[in-house]
């Protein structure tokens, strides 16, 4: 996709700006909220990460939010945004700046990373895989990306793929595994309480 000038409210999903959770989502900067000199569609993509502002629902207006491409942390206002960007114009730079980004946590650093994310662009291009410490992380990390990713990646420590999803739909493992797993995970906590 070629560069452009700004985004503008067409490239936002429908009444996103006052209908849709920010949390967790790219989020367009209107272009007269930005200075001058930084009015171009690098620092109009934004990820919403808290307040109250976040959600259209409450009275609050304050949304925190990490610029993709520096990834300054600022507070700005609802109203300074158009809205959630449609995942199908968000350019290929600011997928593989988002793939580097991971939800907040509280994972203490001294532990080992038990798994590594990786994100792919359509055309098979990624950025080195991000450490995640645990499962909680490793959904969050899901979560986050599936809008925006092609394929997404999951690898134990000894780079075994465990997870893999591509455009939003789970490839690896595949709907028998996965029942299979659960099944066999409600067996083991029926077991546990019939000891108790």
């Amino acid at each position: 996709m070629m560069d452009r000038k700004l985004f503008t409210i067409e490239d936002c999903n429908k009444d996103s700006h006052y209908n849709e959770v920010y949390e967790g989502k790219i989020i367009v900067m209107r272009p007269e909220a930005l200075k001058k000199q930084y009015r171009n569609i690098h620092y109009q993509l934004w990820l919403g990460n808290s307040g109250f502002g976040c959600d259209p629902s409450l009275t609050g207006r304050a949304v925190f939010a990490t610029c993709l491409l520096d990834e300054e942390y600022s507070e700005w206002r609802r109203e300074n945004f158009l809205g959630t960007i449609k995942p199908e114009v968000l350019p290929d730079w600011a997928r593989l700046k988002l793939s580097q980004i991971k939800p907040p946590s509280d994972v203490k650093k001294e532990q080992m990373p038990q798994y590594k994310g990786y994100s792919f662009l359509k055309n098979g291009r990624y950025i080195a895989g991000i450490d995640l410490y645990n499962k909680m992380e490793v959904m969050a990390y899901v979560e986050l990306q599936k809008p925006y990713q092609h394929r997404i990646v999951i690898c134990d420590r000894d780079d075994a793929n465990v997870l893999e999803i591509m455009k939003g739909k789970i490839i690896h493992p595949c709907s028998d595994d996965i029942k299979a797993y659960l099944s066999k995970e409600e067996q083991s906590v029926n077991a546990m309480k019939m000891d108790m």
